[in-house]
């Protein structure tokens, strides 16, 4: 055999290693790096005063199940609350808490690779939007929660997946979304800059390839930007840290000002990436109460003042409105 046989076979041979160790990288680092459902203090019912949850499970997309915690609430409204990509789900319980107090059904559960959910690893929102819709559907089918009377809120990863299970959804009455991100791919090539530098178009677009060949996702139509529009006429309030280290600035905004009315839009002053509620919780809670009863209200307003349309409010919605 010539060397330059030798030098093709080797070559081939350390291209379809290094592919493969790339992906199993890929897949261990979308795992998670601990049980993203497992109960931490100071994250447990009881220092809430919520009383324990009931233990549920239910099937998400591609059969895979997906397991979380139920509260049943006094009226016949619900809301399903959807944790970041990597929780703990259990850090939510802070907003499941003054949902249930207000008399919600709320259910909470772990995203697919986290927790005690199956999966195997995040699909960084391509199933994730999905697996919303599955659990619309498992609330749906509580006796004591009215069909029309479901919500969503969500944060950072979770955000996105209501944003986009809403636009496919339009029973949904409202969506409450704090820290989404424009796109995946966009994020992705954002967060690889910052690693390594590279042009950001130019790391994006090999760490989407690399990613949706070593889990089997088409990351580029995550886009909660391109699917916000869809969620009018229902009400949307979109929540955001002002110091957020993880997204670019305005990421938020820009999903905000994509979307159609009635929406909503805050920025939480010196709040990191979705941390909001730990800075300023007492109003975090009644505005997001505010919300879900205007939401619910027999008749929900076609538009939300402040708007980001009259140019005199433009400053009040960066930062108070």
């Amino acid at each position: 055999m010539s060397i330059t046989w030798q030098i093709v076979i080797v070559t081939t041979i350390a291209i379809i290693a290094l592919a493969m160790v790339a992906r199993w990288l890929v897949r261990y680092f979308l795992s998670g790096t601990y049980k993203a459902g497992e109960v931490v203090d100071p994250y447990r019912p009881r220092n809430f005063d919520v009383p324990d949850p009931a233990p549920v499970e239910f099937v998400g997309e591609q059969g895979t199940i997906l397991r979380g915690r139920y509260w049943r609430g006094s009226s016949d409204y619900a809301i399903v609350v959807v944790h970041g990509i990597d929780g703990p789900s259990i850090e939510m319980l802070p907003h499941v808490a003054y949902l249930y107090r207000a008399g919600y059904h709320v259910l909470l559960y772990d995203n697919r690779g986290r927790g005690r959910s199956g999966g195997g690893f995040s699909t960084l929102g391509f199933l994730e939007w999905r697996d919303v819709l599955h659990a619309v559907k498992w609330m749906r089918d509580r006796p004591d929660v009215a069909p029309e009377n479901i919500g969503l809120h969500g944060l950072s990863l979770g955000a996105a997946s209501v944003i986009m299970a809403a636009a496919e959804d339009q029973s949904i009455r409202g969506v409450l979304a704090e820290s989404p991100f424009v796109s995946m791919p966009l994020m992705l090539g954002h967060i690889g800059n910052k690693l390594t530098r590279l042009p950001t178009f130019l790391i994006g677009g090999i760490v989407q390839r690399v990613i949706d060949w070593s889990i089997g996702t088409k990351l580029q139509i995550v886009e909660p930007y391109a699917a916000v529009e869809k969620i009018s006429p229902r009400p949307l309030y979109i929540i955001d840290a002002e110091h957020d280290q993880l997204f670019p600035a305005e990421t938020a905004r820009t999903v905000y000002d994509a979307a159609k009315e009635p929406k909503q839009f805050w920025k939480v002053h010196g709040a990191a990436h979705a941390n909001c509620w730990h800075v300023l919780p007492d109003e975090y809670e009644r505005r997001a109460l505010e919300f879900w009863e205007m939401v619910f209200s027999d008749n929900p307003p076609e538009v939300i003042y402040p708007t980001s349309s009259d140019p005199s409010k433009s400053a009040s919605l960066s930062t108070a409105d």
